[in-house]
């Protein structure tokens, strides 16, 4: 797929996405309002029903003493008495019938030229906005007096109430628009993701080509001098040759069993032997050989052993490989003089090792990717570093097998240093 393709098929997807949203927020704005108005219509039917079993109480308990005479009552009406508390359980019953059980306030006033009063009810600090309400009903069906008298009611959270009953819609249609858009952005982000690792793989296979050809190429070219007569016959030249195609026959085994193990790993199938092993003695074997090589290019090797118990669990093979690796890539990444640092200490638990450089160092954003499969740094004009990007990977794949951890600490320019962590086999005493 072409790369305008791509980016016009997200642009149209997030499009219609964002359609979606915007209609589901219409959508949930006009239900709102429907609410709003279906409220205020069962707030007005309530009102009249409270009003009719008031009635239809009066008269029908017109001579009897039901209420409780020490309450106050609505209207002080010679024939009938409505008290509170009746009214009061009358109009909890009918608005829990249209789910409001609470928050609300209700009064009692007469309105007289243009004047009103309150008489009495719930009123609590909002007289005023029971005055002035517009949830009310007459009560002139109650009462014949030439005062007007109304029953009123006010919600403080009106928009509370009414967004409570409408919870549950509100909710899942924002769960399913948030399931919508983040699909949208977890597909974009692995298409990006398997993009970059296509990439990654391709720049892999053309290194891992060049790798291969290379020691191929110079093995055939060094096989081809060693046929002819006239360095069969000259035993150190054919030493010589044969050295060659020795050594590069083992950088080729190197490289190959590099590719190997990462797959192994990566099948779940590694296997870890782990015994007693002096790491300073390692450490060591591995000086000996990588110094001809920094010698030749007029660096050093230092070490500074502090740890008091140098011995580790561990594979000794793949310990090998995790401190070969450091070091040939402190040794690597260092284009003039290099000056690799070797330091071992001791914690509680077990070895650290150190192994520090005055290379090219490694950029802040390229920290957080450094260990991962395939990764290569780049490293500007240098571009005689060879690899497959997998020998990090491998080496924090190894420690966290033996329970342990690396870290990284390293400045553009500055050389990095670089701690592994491995445990012993028993506490120190």
């Amino acid at each position: 797929m072409k790369k305008s393709t791509g980016i016009l098929i997200i642009i149209l997807s997030g499009l219609s996405i964002l359609g979606v949203v915007i209609t589901q927020f219409i959508w949930i704005d006009n239900a709102i309002n429907l609410k709003k108005e279906q409220f205020v219509d069962q707030v007005q039917v309530t009102l009249k029903t409270v009003v009719n079993n008031l009635y239809t109480i009066q008269n029908t308990y017109e001579n009897v003493n039901m209420f409780n005479p020490s309450c106050n009552h609505i209207l002080d009406d010679a024939k009938h008495i409505v008290q509170y508390p009746v009214l009061d359980s009358i109009l909890a019953s009918e608005l829990a019938s249209i789910r409001v059980k609470k928050n609300y306030y209700y009064a009692v006033y007469r309105e007289e030229q243009n004047h009103r009063s309150l008489s009495g009810g719930h009123i609590g600090v909002y007289g005023d906005e029971l005055l002035s309400s517009s949830y009310r009903v007459s009560l002139s069906c109650l009462y014949n007096h030439r005062e007007t008298y109304y029953l009123s009611i006010y919600f403080p959270n009106q928009g509370h109430i009414i967004f409570k009953q409408m919870i549950n819609g509100i909710l899942i249609s924002a769960i399913f628009v948030l399931i919508i858009g983040f699909s949208f952005i977890y597909i974009i982000y692995v298409s990006f993701r398997q993009k970059r690792i296509s990439l990654i793989k391709n720049d892999f296979v053309n290194n891992m080509t060049h790798e291969f050809k290379t020691p191929i190429a110079t093995v055939s070219l060094t096989a081809e001098m060693l046929l002819r007569d006239e360095i069969l016959t000259d035993i150190p030249k054919a030493r010589r040759y044969a050295k060659v195609i020795y050594d590069e026959n083992q950088r080729l085994k190197h490289q190959v069993e590099q590719v190997l193990q990462i797959a192994v790993i990566d099948k779940g199938e590694l296997k870890i032997r782990k015994k007693d092993v002096d790491a300073h003695k390692v450490i060591n074997d591995l000086i000996n050989k990588l110094e001809i090589t920094v010698s030749n290019r007029g660096g050093a090797i230092k070490t500074y052993f502090a740890a008091n118990y140098p011995k580790i669990w561990a594979d000794k093979m793949h310990f090998v490989n995790v401190i070969s690796n450091l070091l040939d890539n402190a040794n690597k990444y260092t284009p003039d003089t290099p000056v690799v640092i070797i330091r071992t200490r001791n914690n509680k638990k077990g070895l650290i090792i150190s192994v520090e450089d005055n290379g090219i160092g490694i950029k802040s954003e390229d920290q957080k990717d450094i260990f991962k499969q395939f990764h290569r740094v780049h490293t500007g004009n240098l571009h005689d570093v060879k690899g497959f990007g997998l020998g990090l990977y491998y080496v924090t794949l190894i420690t966290e097998a033996h329970g342990g951890n690396i870290k990284l600490t390293s400045e553009w320019g500055k050389g990095s240093i670089f701690e592994v962590f491995f445990p012993f086999n028993i506490e120190v005493k």
